[in-house]
């Protein structure tokens, strides 16, 4: 029996709500050349969208303007 926390946050999402994801449509939000830009706009995003599974902390240095 593999324990509850090695589970990722999509395995988890899944079990806990059964909800699938389709993964041959992905939505491409945005694209950056650069790797800070990209940063910055992963972080916009991901503050953007309340319905997240995103647990990432990184986005406590975007400032709350955006």
């Amino acid at each position: 029996q593999v324990h509850e926390t090695n589970h990722s946050v999509i395995s988890k999402h899944r079990l806990e709500s059964g909800h699938e994801f389709d993964w041959s449509k992905p939505n491409i939000l945005h694209s950056e050349k650069y790797v800070r830009k990209r940063e910055i706009a992963e972080m916009f995003f991901i503050k953007r969208f309340n319905n997240l599974i995103n647990l990432q902390k990184d986005t406590d240095s975007l400032n709350n303007i955006y």
